[in-house]
């Protein structure tokens, strides 16, 4: 038997075209899927009991077009190909862009090499093997539940970055196995002499049954492996866009910067190196990091080296295990390095997804899932990319909605940690004129059939200054039941122009619920009051079931007697006054009147927090105001 590519026929089964499902997964963003799925196929094959981390190279290199074993061969399946899809334009419009590419004297090429690593065990022969699984597999995989992968498509990966569909795998295993094999995916053919087509892809091996062939495999002139354990990708025709390497290095730190802190994965990029001694530097860089994952890159960065800046928490589920939280705060001058979420991670210290608007308020969290059962239970649910958790990939109800209740606990408790951190903060120095926003947070996974629904979206912040000019008397008059107000200007309070706005006639008084000092004129009563405009307010949720907030500010007045009402905002601006039920300020039970006003006095510089039970059972954007007697 000699070693060549052999395109199998399919036994006049189905017909297979370039843009097959597992290839898809990957399309969208290449250079992105290539740099997280090799760094998390070479996590997971680390070595039990080796010292360091597990190392990968990526490097980039080019050679001679013959270089490339019998390329004679692939180039003739490229013009069968062709000519069996002709009157299909798509499918023949990529295939001629295929033989554009293999028709040049100079081929770039990427290897992609792991160190410290176990090597694709099987490769000397047998079938359930990770060797098996990668080259001639589909949807196979025999990996653990700490593992990073598991669906068994990863290694498509490789594909959509080689402009002709073709890559070659070397491994050496601990077991001192050596052996090799090129895969080239295509689309089904017409043979020679016969009326059946191939199944759309061929193998470059040692025999009809499309075995490896011993011996190291090597195209980089650079580079020996030198016996040492583990395997050695090398895409052809690599599709080298511009910028590709800071693409993979961004790719890399948003996915599994947590593994190179730790020191369980180093990576090399060409020649920049990536471990935990020179990180700062390439954080930083912005030639290296794309602006798109530059605040998610350096925020991961600072959550996980600032220990003192940091708060560090511990989510605990019992016989399930635990999660770590790590949360930071950004003053004035930093808050453009915040992300306002919680980015999600789980062993092997892998990225899985972001939850976006945790907070408006400038911070950034880091939720790290450790290995444990709560982390074997995601794992099964995630997509094939490993960017998302997908509960309806369980089919047993009670069980989806046993995991959806998990799931939706963990986020409660990093909420409902997050919203207890920044509640008793000093670090907050925005200025909102007159508003306090508060923290929302979404599901936005769940359907509203399985969990509670209906977070509003975030509402957006303006910062304004306030002036004394722009201070106002306000005054309110009460309605028949002395329960609605109707809210004036200083130049609308006479008596004539408050009777007109009157819903009853008669002589009660109207009022702002604060007591102080009154003018009459003929039968009424007037009391102006000044709202305190200037300070900064916080309303953040404490408990969504109970209905309860929190607003916290810094009094910037000595006042004996203030009111402080709270509002709903809808999309479109327009106010709702919020009834509150009950409550209490820095802990001490507080007057509420008429459920919408809440009485209190306040010394200057007094950092002022009230607790409140409302009558709002969805989050909400708001408005907070404080009026004193003046």
């Amino acid at each position: 038997m000699e070693n060549t590519w052999r395109f199998p026929g399919n036994g006049y089964t189905q017909d297979q075209g370039l843009d097959t499902s597992d290839m898809e997964t990957f399309k969208k963003d290449p250079i992105a899927s290539l740099a997280r799925e090799l760094c998390q196929n070479s996590i997971d094959a680390r070595r039990k009991g080796v010292k360091g981390p597990v190392r990968i190279e990526f490097k980039s290199f080019t050679i001679q077009k013959e270089e490339i074993p019998q390329v004679e061969l692939i180039e003739k399946q490229l013009h069968a190909c062709k000519e069996t899809w002709e009157n299909n334009e798509k499918i023949s419009d990529q295939l001629e862009k295929m033989v554009e590419q293999i028709s040049k004297k100079e081929i770039c090429c990427l290897r992609i090499s792991d160190f410290n690593t176990k090597g694709l065990v099987g490769v000397s022969g047998g079938d359930n093997t990770p060797w098996h699984y990668m080259v001639h597999g589909s949807g196979l995989s025999n990996k653990s539940a700490t593992s990073g992968g598991s669906k068994g498509i990863g290694k498509f990966a490789t594909f959509v970055t080689s402009s002709f569909n073709t890559v070659f795998y070397s491994t050496v295993t601990e077991e001192k196995e050596k052996g090799y094999q090129g895969i080239c995916k295509l689309c089904s053919a017409k043979q020679e002499g016969t009326t059946e087509k191939t199944i759309g892809i061929g193998y470059f091996g040692s025999s009809v049954k499309n075995e490896p062939i011993s011996g190291e495999f090597n195209l980089d002139k650079s580079f020996k492996r030198s016996d040492k354990t583990g395997t050695d990708i090398f895409i052809l025709g690599f599709k080298n866009p511009v910028g590709w390497k800071a693409d993979i290095i961004s790719k890399i730190l948003e996915s599994f910067i947590s593994a190179i802190i730790f020191e369980d994965l180093e990576v090399v990029v060409d020649d920049t190196i990536l471990n935990k001694e020179n990180l700062k530097n390439v954080v930083y860089d912005e030639k290296l990091i794309n602006k798109t994952s530059r605040r998610s890159v350096i925020s991961q960065y600072l959550l996980l080296t600032d220990e003192e800046k940091r708060h560090e928490d511990v989510i605990d589920f019992g016989e399930l295990g635990q999660a770590k939280l790590y949360l930071m705060e950004f003053d004035s001058e930093n808050e453009q390095l915040a992300t306002n979420g919680c980015v999600m991670i789980r062993y092997p210290l892998m990225k899985i997804r972001d939850i976006e608007k945790i907070t408006t308020l400038p911070c950034s969290a880091m939720c790290i899932i450790e290995d444990n059962k709560l982390n074997a239970i995601l794992r099964s649910i995630e997509n094939p990319q490993h960017t998302n958790w997908e509960f309806n990939r369980i089919e047993e109800d009670a069980r989806r909605a046993e995991v959806r209740g998990i799931y939706k606990h963990l986020l409660d408790e990093i909420r409902k940690i997050i919203s207890s951190h920044l509640a008793s903060s000093d670090s907050f120095q925005t200025e909102v004129a007159g508003a306090g926003n508060f923290i929302p947070g979404a599901d936005d996974e769940e359907p509203a059939n399985d969990l509670q629904k209906g977070i509003l979206d975030t509402p957006t912040i303006t910062t304004k200054k306030v002036k004394s000019a722009d201070l106002k008397l306000k005054a309110y008059v009460t309605d028949e039941n002395g329960e609605e107000e109707i809210e004036m200007d200083e130049e609308v309070m006479d008596p004539k122009k408050l009777d007109e706005n009157r819903k009853s006639p008669g002589n009660s008084r109207p009022s702002t619920g604060l007591r102080g000092e009154s003018n009459s004129s003929g039968a009424h009563t007037m009391m102006k009051a000044s709202e305190l405009k200037g300070m900064t307010y916080r309303l953040m949720c404490i408990n969504k079931k109970m209905r309860m907030y929190a607003v916290v500010f810094t009094s910037e007045y000595d006042e004996r007697d203030v009111v402080l009402e709270l509002y709903a905002l809808d999309d479109s601006g327009t106010k709702t006054q919020v009834h509150i039920l009950g409550g209490n300020i820095n802990g001490v039970p507080v007057e509420i009147t008429g459920r919408r006003k809440v009485r209190f006095s306040m010394r200057k510089n007094q950092k002022i927090k009230i607790e409140m039970i409302t009558d709002q059972t969805e989050l909400f954007s708001s408005e907070v105001r404080v009026y004193a007697c003046r």
